[in-house]
């Protein structure tokens, strides 16, 4: 007995080693809960070893059941909150689901430290080898409300053991292994199976911890956690369905059912189609390569469809994944961002709409709608430079109206812009596209005629002259019409400047102009210098 009561206390030392260890590390998954555990455990161990018996020979078992019994009813719920803690990864737990579960083990022990201890206990006294059989019903209770604890540990490791890794099995197995030691041991003892004056139950803590030792500094016991299939499902926000080749459920996740707004579950085994016959209609037969789907569930939630086949060994597609995302909200900023870009597009057309139109404000004359003298000094810089480079031609051509003072002096200056307007109009539907038809000032207008010989340039000039002279303006009854003078200067013959041909075609006017008005004159050729 001696012997046997150092392997208790050597156990119960352990166990609070253990405890010490898990306070430690209480911030990884079901380490309070394992300190708990192996509080109890070093509680009854040393409890079962002291010997109480020697000072009360009558009643020693009695009271070293009094003593023993905290731990005894707090091993089996605290086993449970820690193998479902470190099964989910967390340590948190609802206050209602802790005091549920510390219910009968309450009453259990406010009975057995109360005078209604008889129905714990029994009416039995002293040590006889019997006494097991005659303790009472409340004790059975309990002893079956731990076994059920205990078994429901055991399911749920055996259920991470199916789904863990390679290491998280080998962390599972030893645990299941600290579980069932010393339940096979007590039931062993209450069944009469063991010598009834020796219970093996502390003997079953012991190996228990041992186990544990190994779990934890051997497997890496709270350094790699199991985490159960069901919390990492919950996790996820997007919705997976997991199918087989005949589109049979096999699995999904919680979020299938927030997506698709249903309240009844999503049972695994049924088709597909039976449960939901939108997404099914979705779902395109799988290949080896992915598939992603869009459409529209209810009015206007937007969802994505991604399909992954699921392959064998032979590469024979046996089923599939059906990952389901609520992208609503990034097609709403979607369609809100391509509205706003075609607002932004518009704006900006417009902008360069009025741009433009003040560019034309700019370089227009506002009464004929030809080009007015800024436009002229650009105009007349870029030919110099085109016509330089190509070694080509141009012609500058000054029109002057002949006796225009003396339509304003006599009939007013309404018919005066009248007339200019229509010269105005008449150069813009005779010059090629690629001239630029300029007001000078007052009654006088530029012409620049690229890529023209002199004689080619007095001609198109001279016919424009004619058809001017042919137009009638009426004022008070009265048809009015004028003429007008025109001298033309080419670059490079007459000048290769812009002044100097300015100056040559306004000499080539003033010529015409001597000669009798209403006709076109060439520059001489001396004015070049």
């Amino acid at each position: 007995m001696q012997i046997f009561n150092f392997l208790l206390l050597a156990g119960a030392v352990t166990a609070l080693f253990l405890a010490s260890v898990a306070w430690r590390r209480r911030h990884a998954p079901g380490a309070p809960a394992l300190m708990a555990m192996q509080l109890s455990a070093a509680w009854w161990l040393t409890c079962y070893a002291l010997p109480f018996a020697r000072p009360w020979p009558d009643d020693g078992m009695f009271l070293r059941m009094r003593v023993i019994f905290p731990a005894v009813v707090a091993i089996a719920p605290v086993t449970l909150v820690f193998v479902l803690s470190y099964t989910r990864g967390t340590n948190k737990w609802r206050l209602s689901r802790l005091l549920a579960l510390a219910i009968v083990p309450a009453v259990v022990l406010a009975v057995a430290l109360s005078p209604l201890h008889d129905l714990c206990f029994g009416s039995w006294r002293g040590v006889a080898t019997d006494s097991i059989v005659q303790m009472g019903p409340l004790f059975w209770v309990h002893s079956l409300y731990s076994y059920v604890l205990i078994g429901k540990s055991v399911l749920v490791l055996m259920a991470a053991y199916e789904q863990g890794t390679r290491q998280v099995r080998r962390q599972t197995r030893i645990l299941l292994g600290a579980l069932l030691v010393p339940m096979i041991c007590n039931a062993g003892f209450i069944a009469g199976v063991t010598p009834p004056d020796i219970d093996p139950t502390p003997v079953g803590l012991v190996a228990s911890g041992v186990l544990v030792s190994l779990a934890m500094f051997r497997r890496g016991l709270f350094d790699l956690v199991a985490v159960a299939h069901e919390k990492i499902g919950s996790a996820i926000t997007d919705g997976v369905i997991v199918i087989d080749a005949q589109r049979r459920i096999v699995e999904s996740n919680a979020a299938i059912k927030r997506i698709f707004e249903i309240d009844r579950p999503v049972k695994a085994g049924r088709l597909l189609g039976e449960q939901l016959a939108e997404l099914d209609e979705h779902v395109a037969r799988p290949g080896n390569a992915p598939t992603t789907t869009e459409f529209v569930h209810g009015s206007d939630q937007h969802l994505e469809l991604r399909t992954f086949a699921i392959c064998a060994d032979d590469g024979n597609t046996i089923g599939a994944v059906l990952i389901v995302r609520d992208v609503t909200e990034a097609r709403t900023t979607s369609l809100a961002l391509e509205q706003a870009n075609a607002q932004l597009k518009a704006q900006l057309d417009t902008i360069k709409s009025m741009q433009a139109q003040l560019q034309e404000q700019v370089i227009r004359d506002p009464l004929t709608g030809l080009y007015n003298r800024l436009y002229l000094a650009d105009a007349l810089a870029r030919e110099l430079t085109c016509s330089a480079r190509s070694q080509g031609s141009f012609a500058v051509v000054m029109i002057d109206v002949d006796h225009f003072k003396s339509v304003n002096d006599v009939y007013g200056h309404a018919l005066g812009d009248a007339m200019l307007r229509a010269l105005g109009s008449l150069l813009r539907q005779q010059v090629r596209p690629s001239d630029s038809p300029c007001r000078y000032g007052g009654e006088e207008f530029v012409v620049v005629m690229r890529d023209v010989t002199l004689d080619l340039a007095i001609s198109r000039i001279d016919e424009l002259r004619v058809a001017f002279a042919a137009l009638r303006f009426a004022s008070n009854g009265l048809e009015v019409s004028r003429t007008f003078s025109a001298g033309v200067a080419v670059f490079p013959l007459h000048g290769r400047d812009e002044a100097t041909l300015l100056a040559a075609a306004d000499a080539a006017l003033y010529a015409a102009k001597a000669a009798g008005r209403n006709q076109v004159c060439a520059a001489s050729v001396h004015v070049e210098s």
